[in-house]
């Protein structure tokens, strides 16, 4: 029976921010909605307070998490609903007529509550067949001892130890392991014992590899793990171009904007559709929170223009609704430094060097400045389990319109910063706001002259 396609997952980047969700909920929408093939989005790591406040306001429930693309077993089994099974009770001709009807090499054995017993294979009852030619004389019909044996229950030729899977197995690793196996098919069951499905060789030439498109994102070290085994179909991305080289080609939106939600919003028009409210304030949160209120230099003509369309289609002002998205972002209640230092971090590279760029933005330096000794024990933690010859916090003061940033590493690397040092391992950065557009291209031609 062929199966229905499953949907196109789009999945923004680890360590998501607001433009990765709000891109991955409104883009699955625009491809579901408006182009017809369906979509579902996605989140590749836990909603940060800034996002949640703006999903709260627009009545949004966040995408569901997934930290891993490579295919399961569930991806190609056949599952319960579409298996025929065999009860314990069941004669060796019920299980003979099927098996032979449908030409099966075996069928799971369950219990009345689905819980599955084992499985009843063909060669099985070849067995009991060659048993019963064995004892029929030639040329007479078969004796009541041996109609007997045929109306006998299945129950003592179940196999109950054999070979199965869970169902979130990894399709690459159940192939090898059944490469060392004679058997034709093989249960898929979880930790309840119930009967979820079963494989077959045959399974495994169906093309399995999830269907992924990527937003906000286009280099692999910032993906989803397991993203060198899905099947990328599309970039949608405002960010430099680090991206994987693909075997096929594939639909690559990269665009000097602000968001990664403006580019989503300019499909809405350029395919004569209309954003739904929800969708609109989704859209034009994402842009206000990349592009800091359209203060940042990363902002454009086009981000000013579309980011006016997007708030008269949700009834919003935008410095007042900007203002309080940023506030609630800001709130260091309940935040560790490791929250704070993840909660929107990027791994980069450059030639033989590694490195780690955060940014948290707040309103006014004080607090998070409290904790500045703590967070540089966090920036030492990442150099040491990601190999980085460097990590930084970028602190950003959206009221302010600047930014401080501290610093961890090698020493040649942070004596080279040439911004003013406030003290050990600190700097002041006036009238920098972005870390795509600034701090990164900084750090790219500081690391080319060492």
């Amino acid at each position: 029976m062929a199966r229905k396609q499953k949907p196109l997952l789009v999945i923004g980047h680890k360590n998501p921010d607001t433009d990765s969700i709000c891109a991955a909920l409104t883009y699955a929408r625009l491809k579901t909605e408006v182009f017809h093939e369906e979509a579902a989005p996605r989140r590749a790591g836990n909603v940060n307070p800034q996002t949640q406040f703006v999903l709260s306001r627009f009545e949004t429930d966040s995408p569901p998490l997934i930290t891993d693309v490579r295919s399961r077993i569930e991806d190609i089994m056949i599952p319960r609903e579409e298996l025929i099974t065999l009860a314990e009770e069941d004669t060796l001709q019920t299980a003979c007529d099927l098996l032979t009807a449908n030409r099966f090499s075996f069928l799971p054995v369950i219990d009345r509550s689905g819980k599955c017993l084992g499985k009843l294979t063909a060669l099985k009852l070849v067995s009991v067949l060659r048993r019963l030619v064995a004892t029929c004389r030639d040329d007479e019909p078969i004796g009541e001892t041996d109609r007997n044996l045929l109306a006998g229950t299945i129950s003592a030729l179940v196999d109950r130890d054999h070979t199965t899977f869970p169902p979130d197995a990894v399709v690459k690793d159940v192939l090898r392991a059944i490469g060392k196996s004679n058997e034709g098919g093989f249960i898929i069951m979880g930790e309840s014992k119930e009967l979820d499905g079963v494989i077959t060789r045959v399974s495994f030439i169906n093309e399995s590899r999830l269907r992924v498109v990527m937003v906000d994102h286009n280099e692999v070290g910032q993906a989803v793990d397991g993203i060198e085994e899905a099947d990328i179909q599309e970039i949608i991305d405002h960010h430099r171009l680090g991206a994987r080289t693909t075997s096929l080609p594939i639909t690559f939106i990269n665009r000097v904007v602000g968001s990664t939600c403006t580019i989503i919003a300019d499909l809405y028009r350029t395919a004569g559709a209309t954003p739904p409210r929800r969708d609109a304030g989704l859209m034009l949160s994402a842009m206000l929170s990349d592009t800091i209120i359209l203060r940042s230099p990363t902002t454009t003509a086009l981000d000013r223009e579309i980011a006016s369309w997007l708030a008269g289609l949700c009834r919003i002002d935008i410095e007042t609704y900007g203002s309080e998205m940023f506030a609630a972002g800001s709130s260091l209640e309940g935040m560790d430094p490791k929250k704070i230092m993840e909660r929107d971090r990027k791994v980069y590279s450059e030639g033989e060097r590694k490195f780690s760029l955060s940014q948290f933005e707040t309103v006014g330096f004080g607090p998070i400045l409290d904790m500045k000794d703590a967070l540089g024990g966090e920036l030492e933690r990442i150099m040491s389990s990601e190999g980085c010859s460097f990590a930084c916090l970028m602190i950003t003061d959206v009221s302010r319109e600047m930014s401080l940033l501290l610093c961890r590493g090698e020493p040649r690397v942070i004596g080279a910063i040439s911004y003013p040092r406030r003290e050990e391992n600190l700097f002041e950065m006036k009238d920098v706001l972005s870390r795509k557009k600034q701090l990164l291209p900084y750090f790219v031609d500081l690391l080319k002259t060492l």
